[in-house]
């Protein structure tokens, strides 16, 4: 099917009058109309709009903030160098191995023309060719020791890189140390500007996955956080946090508004994953906790309220 293409001048009065509906509600809450801020109500207006206006607005704009996305595939680079590195290494690690057993080869030559009467001139060419693969062997280990300390100084970059990462490369969303940071700059904002942001915790039921079947459990994960991510809009984050959980966090977004996009969640991964069990029982098997960023609790606190929320939902179920 062709892609559909959306002159700009089709919307362009549609954008505008969004861009004023921006400004109103930027002024109603008395907030600075910074960039963060106006991206923010741009994706929340034009949830009300209709779908026709939303996949035009989209098809002419970019889903993806670039600054992270600059990271992301840094991150990415420097995965590739280690590879190729470690490549570097093992091809020279070869060639040293296979010059070892030419030496050797060589050496049993050699000893079979000292089996013969008159063996001078090939000796003599034997042991001139010896000592030129000798030179060779002391030139390829400055080699091998040379490369061996340029892969030490690239692992020790990835560790480091690693170490601030704000990926987990893996499934596309954010690591848990730079979500808190991002959970903690949120709640001082929301202190700061006297709005509301919520958090949800979100992952499946043990009952769903097979514990002995690891590759089930991997992809179900991986299908998890493609479809979330591709649900969220741009103002929101997600992240994994560990053991099948994934932590969403929703900017602007009260109680009510939480619980709305929390049953949209809820019906894109009932549609997308088979989790082997009747459609009307599937709703027990997803589990969700949500709890709005309080002022009196620090970052790590609030997701420790949301996971004991879903675990919660879940003694609730099975009840």
């Amino acid at each position: 099917m062709d892609k559909k293409i959306f002159p700009m001048q089709n919307i362009k009065d549609d954008l505008y009058t969004l861009v004023d509906e921006i400004i109103i509600e930027l002024k109603k809450n008395d907030l600075p109309p910074i960039p963060e801020n106006f991206r923010f109500y741009f994706d929340k207006l034009l949830e009300s709009k209709n779908d026709d206006l939303r996949q035009q607005i989209v098809s002419i704009s970019s889903r993806v903030d670039e600054k992270l996305h600059n990271g992301f595939e840094y991150e990415r680079s420097l995965n590739q160098g280690t590879k190729a590195v470690k490549l570097i290494l093992k091809q020279g690690s070869n060639v040293y191995k296979n010059t070892a057993l030419l030496k050797k080869i060589l050496q049993t030559k050699k000893d079979s023309v000292n089996a013969n009467t008159n063996p001078e001139t090939l000796l003599e060419v034997t042991s001139s060719v010896e000592q030129v693969l000798d030179r060779f062997l002391i030139s390829l280990e400055k080699h091998s020791t040379a490369i061996k300390g340029l892969y030490g100084t690239v692992a020790n970059s990835i560790k480091n890189a690693k170490h601030s990462s704000i990926y987990n490369a893996s499934l596309g969303v954010f690591n848990k140390n730079y979500f808190i940071t991002l959970l903690a700059k949120e709640r001082e904002s929301c202190i700061s500007s006297s709005y509301e942001s919520s958090l949800i915790s979100l992952s499946l039921s043990t009952k769903t996955i097979v514990s002995e079947n690891k590759k089930t459990h991997a992809q179900l994960i991986r299908d998890m956080a493609e479809i979330l991510t591709n649900a969220l809009r741009r103002s929101d984050s997600i992240a994994y946090y560990g053991d099948g959980i994934f932590l969403i966090l929703l900017c602007h977004t009260n109680d009510e508004l939480a619980e709305i996009a929390a049953e949209r969640f809820h019906r894109l991964i009932s549609e997308s994953i088979f989790l082997e069990h009747e459609a009307d029982s599937k709703n027990q098997f997803i589990l969700m906790g949500i709890v709005q960023l309080e002022s009196c609790l620090s970052a790590e606190e609030i997701i420790e309220q949301s996971v004991e929320a879903m675990h919660s939902s879940a003694s609730t179920v099975s009840d």
